[in-house]
C-alpha cells in the first residue's frame, strides 16, 4: 500500500493531469471552416464537423473564423461561427460581403446607372451527421452529412432597383433561396504515409454566384469535393472543387460585357495547426467570370479559432 506521503502526491499528479489533459488530449482544431459557415476547406464542405461535443456531452464549444479573399478586381471577407450538438449536429452562420470592385464603374459607363460596389449575404445553416464513419459494421463507411442552407442577399432588391429591374430580367429574382447538401468524407491512411481525406457530394438549390448575386428560383444538382493531405502532424495541403450552376443571363450594354456566364470554381490551400485552438489557412483559387472580370488569381487566408 502507499504511505501518506505517496498518496499525497499521487493526488497531486492525477490533479494536475486533470487540469491539463483537456488541452493536451484534444483533438485538432480541424476542419477549417468553408466561407458559408459549415465546417470544411474554403469553398466547399466536408462531412465532418468542427469541434464536437464529448461524450455524454450536449453541447461542443462554438468554433468562429475570418476569411479574406483579394481578387484580381475585387474583394470577400467572411466571419462564421459554428455550434455543435451531441457530437452530430452543427448549425453555422457567415456573414459574407463582397466588394463589387470595378463593376459599379462598368455598369455607369455602360448604362449611365449608379449602383453600390459592395454586397452582403446572410448563411444560415443546419447540418446532421446521419452516418458515422467506420460504422454500420464496415470500416471502409465514410461520414455522411445531410445539410439545410438557407441564404439571404439583403441588398439584391437595392441593386435591383437601381438597375431598374435588369437583376430579376436576368434570373436572380430572389433576394432568399434554400440549398440542401449531401456530403460523404473518408479518412484513407494506408495508401500514403500520411493520412488522405477524401470528400465529395451533392449540392441542389438556385444560387448565382454562391447566393453572392442572388438567387434564380430555378433549382439545379451540382457537385463538390476536396482532398485533404497531412504533410506532417501540424501542416495539410488540400485541393477542392465545386461545380457551379450558371443561372444567370449573361449580359452586354454599348460594348461592355457586364454579367459572364458563371464558371466552375477550384483552389489549392495549406492549413497550419498552431495550437489546440488556432488554425490558419491561405489558398489560391481560380473562379472564372464573376460579373464582368475573369478573377483567375485569388488569393485567401483564414484564421480559426475553437474556444
Amino acid at each position: 500500500m502507499c504511505r501518506s506521503s505517496e498518496r499525497e502526491k499521487i493526488a497531486v499528479l492525477l490533479a494536475v493531469l486533470a487540469v491539463l489533459c483537456p488541452a493536451a488530449c484534444a483533438d485538432p482544431p480541424l476542419p477549417t471552416h468553408q466561407v458559408e459557415g459549415n465546417s470544411g476547406v474554403f469553398i466547399t464542405p466536408v462531412a465532418y464537423l468542427a469541434n464536437p461535443a464529448g461524450p455524454n456531452e450536449v453541447f461542443g464549444v462554438p468554433s468562429v473564423s475570418a476569411t479574406y479573399a483579394h481578387l484580381e478586381k475585387k474583394d470577400f471577407e467572411s466571419f462564421a461561427v459554428t455550434e455543435n450538438l451531441w457530437g452530430r449536429v452543427e448549425f453555422g452562420y457567415a456573414l459574407e460581403r463582397v466588394g463589387l470592385g470595378d463593376w459599379p464603374g462598368a455598369v455607369q459607363a455602360a448604362t449611365g446607372a449608379r449602383v453600390q460596389d459592395e454586397a452582403f449575404l446572410h448563411n444560415f445553416n443546419a447540418r446532421l451527421m446521419a452516418i458515422k464513419e467506420g460504422s454500420l459494421g464496415y470500416a471502409w463507411t465514410p461520414a455522411v452529412t445531410l445539410g439545410a442552407h438557407l441564404k439571404w442577399h439583403q441588398d439584391l432588391g437595392d441593386l435591383d432597383e437601381q438597375l431598374g429591374g435588369t437583376c430579376a430580367l436576368l434570373g436572380a429574382d430572389h433576394e432568399t433561396g434554400l440549398e440542401f447538401t449531401l456530403m460523404a468524407t473518408k479518412m484513407i491512411k494506408d495508401l500514403l504515409p500520411k493520412p488522405l481525406i477524401v470528400s465529395a457530394g451533392l449540392r441542389n438549390g438556385d444560387a448565382i454566384q454562391t447566393g453572392l448575386l442572388g438567387f434564380a428560383g430555378e433549382r439545379k444538382f451540382s457537385f463538390e469535393g476536396s482532398l485533404i493531405y497531412f504533410l506532417t502532424d501540424k501542416l495539410l495541403i488540400a485541393t477542392e472543387y465545386r461545380q457551379k450552376p450558371d443561372l444567370m443571363e449573361p449580359c452586354s450594354a454599348n460594348g461592355r460585357e457586364l454579367v459572364k456566364s458563371e464558371s466552375d470554381w477550384w483552389d489549392v490551400a495549406l492549413a497550419y495547426i498552431v495550437n489546440d485552438h488556432i488554425t490558419v489557412a491561405g489558398g489560391y483559387a481560380n473562379f472564372g467570370n464573376i460579373l464582368n472580370n475573369r478573377e483567375d488569381n485569388v488569393w485567401a487566408v483564414q484564421v480559426k479559432y475553437e474556444f
